[in-house]
């Protein structure tokens, strides 16, 4: 039996066990829900604090980062 899955968030941790599952698509049907416009998570960098929603930007990234 085939299980359906979701995966809240599509940072690091999540794209990790969504690429598990989809390579198990004989048992998982995942699917991922991710409230910002890119996936990523906090590895995204953006300019700006607040985003379209009026949400604080949370991100581990600056802009000269290499």
């Amino acid at each position: 039996m085939v299980k359906r899955v979701a995966v809240i968030g599509a940072g690091a941790a999540g794209l990790v066990a969504l690429r598990h599952m989809k390579s198990r698509l004989d048992e998982f049907d995942p699917v991922a829900y991710e409230q910002m416009p890119v996936i990523g998570g906090t590895w995204v960098y953006r300019d700006e604090l607040i985003d379209n929603l009026g949400r604080e930007v949370q991100t581990s990234m600056y802009k000269n980062l290499r």
